[in-house]
């Protein structure tokens, strides 16, 4: 009886070289840079702008690198991944904060401003309350009005010079510049 020698393609040709098994190939990463567009700590995730892209970013990726929040406009290197939504950010590899100028200083208010002092302000909630003068109620003060003013975030006692609205919701902070007493 002759013996078959001829040798045929099989699945398991493909996963050894040499009678070696070889390692399982690894799946590629994409790195790009982008922007961060916004990210809400309480909701645990936000958006980075990469090419003309927002890609999703998820609080575990901050996590696994070991930061807590980012705030808008960092600039980050990031490697991607697809899932059943698309194109997400699977892990988060620089960030580059850029420098912000000095949040705006006065010394006297401008017509348009009262003196305020902050009461509370929650970086995690976004939003914290001001009394101001001359105005009764505390006056809402969300971190959008803040970013868009050059700050971050307010600290408890904090001297300010605001423009406050008060558009039938209650008086709101519409702007935001620190007094320099």
């Amino acid at each position: 009886m002759a013996k078959d020698t001829k040798k045929t393609k099989s699945s398991k040709s493909d996963s050894t070289k040499n009678g070696e098994a070889l390692a399982p190939s690894a799946p590629t990463r994409e790195i790009k840079e982008g922007e961060l567009v916004w990210y809400n700590e309480r909701k645990g995730y936000g958006f980075v702008k990469i090419d003309d892209t927002e890609i999703f970013l998820h609080r575990s990726t901050l996590d696994r690198f070991g930061l807590i929040r980012l705030l808008t406009g960092d600039r980050v290197s990031v490697s991607l991944t697809e899932n059943e939504h698309g194109k997400v950010i699977q892990d988060l590899l620089t960030v580059e904060r850029p420098v912000s100028p000095a949040p705006p200083m006065a010394s006297a208010p401008a017509d348009d401003e009262v003196r305020a002092v902050v009461k509370f302000f929650n970086d995690v909630r976004g939003y914290g309350f001001v009394t101001a003068e001359n105005i009764d109620d505390d006056v809402f003060v969300h971190s959008r009005v803040l970013s868009d003013c050059g700050f971050h975030s307010l600290l408890q006692g904090q001297k300010l010079l605001v423009k406050v609205d008060d558009s039938g919701r209650g008086p709101q902070v519409q702007a935001v510049r620190l007094l320099n007493e």
